[in-house]
């Protein structure tokens, strides 16, 4: 096998691969992209058994044939070249041959017949939603799925495609979003699946944000193209908690607060708090809110006063700091509402003001208060 291709573009290309190579695998082969050569069309296959990318690109120079390459060394090696044509051969003991104008390097490869296949499944459903929706609903709610591989469920978002609405919920059981939105579904496709919330930040990251993202569905997977990419992402097949039932319908207590100013004051009182816990408790009355937090280890503490407007009885919760301002920045609203009803009930947090057409929930469990 053999080629030429610019560096830029090789470049461009194996760092988008490179978003599913695993940091560790006992399987050798996913830590290599597969290299195959067509005519003059270069394919490149990674994988990580749950999400794929798949490029086709125009060579020239071009000799048939196929190879699975380590991807980190190439990545490494092609990135320190400067611009210019690179030109890749290997032979049949699997060693791949990089030359440039400025010296030979070699790499070994593997087989390409070690390389793990993806079944070929007929495509059941097409998704088509507005691509800058599709993106919004990562960055509203990828944030808050978990990174327990235990509970697969939870890692993901969970979507319900409706003739005309979408509803998206994301949970790590520490914090809770639902966004629900009117969209126009010209397909009529209603659809309810889990998709990992890996797959989307990758997703997301090559993504535009005009024209309209076509979602293949079947089985198992669902399959998207993105320029000359195509991304394969297996669907979780899990349960997904009943999220209705958790949310709070009776919080009577309200605070209407600044989001930026409420956020940097928890930041700072949160230096003082805990390392592990972070907790940091939040007295809300008729005054505004006193934010406290202190270290019994280390014999600091922190408390600050901030202005906002209340109603309802004097109250006291703590939370895990790094998570409540987590959850005020994706908000991305200006000022907030937060509703309570108890000491150890979550908290709904809403922006003030809703979107047209759109509605953000978002719940906080508390933490106990440690006296």
């Amino acid at each position: 096998m053999k080629f030429s291709i610019e560096k830029e573009t090789l470049l461009s290309l194996l760092s988008e691969h490179s978003k599913v190579i695993p940091l560790r695998t006992t399987l050798p082969i996913l830590s290599c992209a597969l290299f195959l050569i067509n005519k003059n069309s270069l394919t490149i296959k990674t994988t990580n058994l749950d999400q794929t990318i798949i490029s086709n690109t125009k060579i020239k120079d071009e000799e048939s044939g196929s190879i699975a390459i380590p991807m980190n060394k190439l990545l490494e090696i092609v990135s320190a070249l400067p611009k210019e044509e690179i030109k890749i051969v290997t032979n049949e003991d699997f060693l791949v041959e990089i030359n440039s104008k400025q010296g030979t390097y070699k790499i070994t490869g593997r087989g390409p017949e070690e390389f793990p296949e993806k079944n070929k499944t007929e495509t059941k459903k097409t998704i088509s939603l507005p691509s800058k929706d599709f993106i919004n609903i990562i960055n509203k709610t990828a944030y808050a799925t978990s990174k327990d591989d235990l509970k697969p469920a939870l890692t993901g978002v969970y979507f319900n495609i409706e003739e005309k609405q979408i509803t998206a919920v994301s949970t790590d059981g520490h914090k809770l979003v639902k966004y629900e939105k009117e969209i126009l579904n010209p397909n009529k496709t209603e659809q309810a699946l889990i998709i990992p919330a890996k797959f989307l930040n990758i997703l997301k990251g090559s993504m535009k944000e005009t024209g309209d993202l076509l979602i293949d569905v079947d089985t198992d997977h669902i399959t998207t193209k993105q320029q000359n990419f195509t991304f394969i992402s297996r669907i979780i097949k899990e349960k997904f908690p009943d999220f209705n039932s958790v949310i709070p319908a009776d919080n009577k207590i309200k605070a209407s607060i600044d989001a930026t100013g409420f956020t940097s004051c928890v930041k700072r009182v949160a230096i003082f708090s805990n390392r592990n816990t972070k907790q940091t408790i939040l007295n809300f009355n008729a005054n505004g809110v006193v934010v406290s937090s202190e270290d019994l280890e280390t014999a600091t503490s922190g408390k600050e006063h901030f202005q906002c407007d209340f109603e309802g009885t004097e109250i006291s919760t703590s939370y895990n700091a790094k998570y409540l301002c987590e959850t005020i920045q994706h908000i991305n609203s200006k000022k907030i509402n937060i509703f309570l009803n108890t000491p150890l009930s979550a908290a709904v947090i809403v922006p003030e003001q809703q979107k047209e057409k759109e509605k953000l929930t978002t719940l906080l469990m508390p933490l106990r208060i440690n006296i």
